[in-house]
């Protein structure tokens, strides 16, 4: 099933979710990450505290109901202290990305950083990258580049420091930003959380995305314009995910 596509839009704090990785022999990647952002989202969004073994037991009921292949399931914790799982295939995209840029969704400040139950906006945000003929759309708010549809934004600057809009700037908090940052800075980038502007865009050597369901890939154009493409962040980060995926065997 394709739960993201599909879902119906709420109120933020009607449930929080998140979208776990699973690999054909349905290991679950950073399950433990996963799990600590759901109680974290349930805290702030005043949920009841999530229960991990009726959250794992769904998780993997819909994984053997997926089959042996690779997969994405979407996991939910609603404010009745229900679970919810629909897992879907993982999407395959033709690298480098191209993306428009779109409107940031606002919320309350508690509300940001975490994956809640109003989501309409990222996925009409997702809708209009594929109407517009793009893969992704950038979300902006004040000029300034501070989360993606589906992934992390992360810069690789002349500077040879790496920035990402982190919560603070109005990003969801990444998974998968935090299994690679340890690898990025002892490969000599180090990562700082920053608001992405034009003149960042226009200087950088490298622009990606991070993400569950996208792992790594590069961006090539933005609104028509193009940028630098490289493979440094890129070759890192996939060797990070390898390094993360060896983890869980």
């Amino acid at each position: 099933m394709n739960g993201d596509d599909e879902m119906v839009d709420g109120e933020p704090p009607s449930l929080v979710f998140t979208t776990c990785r699973f690999n054909e022999s349905g290991q679950v990647l950073a399950w433990n990450l996963h799990l600590r952002r759901l109680e974290e989202a349930a805290e702030k969004v005043r949920c009841p505290k999530p229960d991990a073994s009726s959250l794992l037991e769904a998780l993997q009921s819909s994984i053997n109901e997926h089959g042996p292949r690779e997969g994405l399931a979407r996991l939910e914790w609603t404010s009745q202290g229900v679970v919810n799982c629909e897992t879907r295939d993982v999407q395959s995209f033709h690298s480098p990305l191209v993306a428009i840029t779109h409107p940031a969704p606002q919320w309350p400040r508690r509300f940001q950083g975490i994956k809640h139950g109003s989501w309409e906006q990222y996925l009409k945000a997702a809708k209009s990258a594929k109407s517009a003929g793009a893969d992704i759309a950038l979300l902006v708010h004040n000029q300034t580049i501070v989360d993606a549809d589906r992934a992390t934004p992360l810069l690789l600057d002349e500077n040879g420091l790496a920035y990402s809009p982190g919560p603070e700037q109005g990003g969801v908090a990444s998974i998968t930003l935090s299994l690679v940052t340890e690898h990025l800075e002892s490969n000599g980038i180090p990562l700082r959380r920053a608001f992405l502007t034009d003149e960042m865009l226009f200087r950088c050597k490298e622009l990606v995305v991070v993400g569950t369901g996208i792992g790594v890939l590069p961006i090539g154009e933005i609104d028509g314009v193009d940028i630098s493409l490289g493979n440094h962040l890129t070759n890192i980060i996939t060797d990070a995910l390898k390094i993360a995926w060896e983890g869980t065997q």
